[in-house]
């Protein structure tokens, strides 16, 4: 299967892995332009099929948090297995919408949610990828229904027409509209995990490590609950936008540096010069490790030259330095490789993992 690395320790006193360049709340407006174009290789990936609209939403009245404890609200008297198309910013637009889908077979819930969010280099993709069969991902869908949890997978604006943080505020957004309506759709607002692949676990990552940063996830949609959530789950992400053009180098003898990279797009500056590594640290996860970061379970391919493997190392020791319960799984594949989603080894393995730190 490959090198299985687990850490699983207390929380302790973080001394934390020191931002290269300070990283002052200042930086950000540097980037709030918008653009995240994800984890992707630098040539523009076909985008995956809209869903077909067979349902609506929108957003709430502000409800108040139910971080960390089980969701208040009565299960709906009749669940619905599937919900296309739901609006979780009322305003019209295709990127604000999420799918979500619901264990059919077992009872009214409230059943704890997973998150996916899509890759496809922050510049293509599209929720329904998380049916897709190309890659086996549709497998780890019905692992989780099977398993008794809900999925749900939103889209996010797009680069050359967005820039950080609007994608990752588009993911808070969509994870508040779903514990605000939690009641509604069966789910359990206090048991929510973050996971996504490429560019989605790097927004995804983003979005789970800063659930008390109004100035990064935004106030699109639903106000008046957050999106904090009990675990993320990374496949083959980016976690360090600095070093990424370095960690291609090493890996692969390089890939496209530059204010042209895809990264490099999604931020609007040039990650590998002075100015615009501080931007690509406002935009990195790695940034943002501290006490009260949730579990992260991360899986990298040692082949891949899109999202090296030194990246989800890099996060790892992080997480290590700050006490944060983690596992790191790599494989001898390469990016998006269908073994992520079809070997029984990784999915029990993902399985167990969001079972402890979310289902309990």
């Amino acid at each position: 299967m490959g090198t299985m690395i687990t850490t699983r320790r207390p929380i302790r006193r973080r001394t934390g892995r020191p931002a290269r360049g300070a990283l002052p709340a200042v930086v950000l407006a540097a980037a709030l332009v918008g653009g995240l174009a994800g984890c992707g290789t630098d040539a523009p990936p076909a985008p995956g099929p809209a869903a077909a609209s067979t349902g609506a939403g929108t957003t709430s009245a502000p409800a108040p948090s139910t971080a960390g404890r089980s969701n208040p609200a009565a299960a709906p008297a009749q669940i619905v297995p599937e919900r296309t198309d739901v609006a979780y910013v009322d305003d019209g637009t295709t990127e604000h919408r999420l799918d979500l889908f619901v264990p059919a077979d077992r009872g009214p819930g409230p059943f704890p949610v997973v998150v996916w969010v899509h890759g496809g280099g922050w510049k293509g993709g599209d929720k329904s990828d998380i049916g897709l069969e190309d890659i086996q991902m549709s497998q780890t869908k019905k692992l989780l229904l099977d398993r008794g949890y809900a999925v749900a997978a939103p889209n996010y604006r797009l680069i050359p027409n967005t820039r950080f943080p609007e994608p990752m505020q588009d993911v808070a957004a969509a994870v508040r509209h779903l514990r605000a309506h939690a009641g509604e759709y069966g789910l359990d607002a206090g048991r929510f995990a973050l996971m996504g692949d490429s560019a989605g676990a790097h927004l995804a990552a983003m979005t789970a490590l800063t659930p008390g940063r109004a100035d990064l996830q935004g106030t699109l949609g639903t106000t008046g609950v957050d999106a904090s959530v009990k675990a993320f789950v990374g496949f083959y992400g980016l976690y360090d936008l600095r070093t990424r053009t370095e960690d291609q180098k090493n890996v692969c003898g390089g890939g496209k540096p530059g204010a042209e990279s895809s990264h490099g797009r999604l931020i609007g500056a040039d990650p590998d010069s002075p100015e615009g590594e501080k931007v690509a640290a406002t935009a990195s996860p790695v940034t943002y490790v501290g006490p009260a970061t949730p579990p992260v379970l991360l899986f990298s391919g040692k082949e891949d030259c899109t999202a090296p493997y030194p990246q989800a190392e890099g996060f790892k020791a992080a997480l290590d330095r700050a006490g944060v319960a983690n596992e790191l799984t790599l494989i001898d594949k390469p990016h998006a490789d269908p073994q992520f989603f079809a070997d029984p080894a990784l999915q029990e393995q993902l399985v167990r993992f969001l079972d402890a730190h979310v289902k309990r």
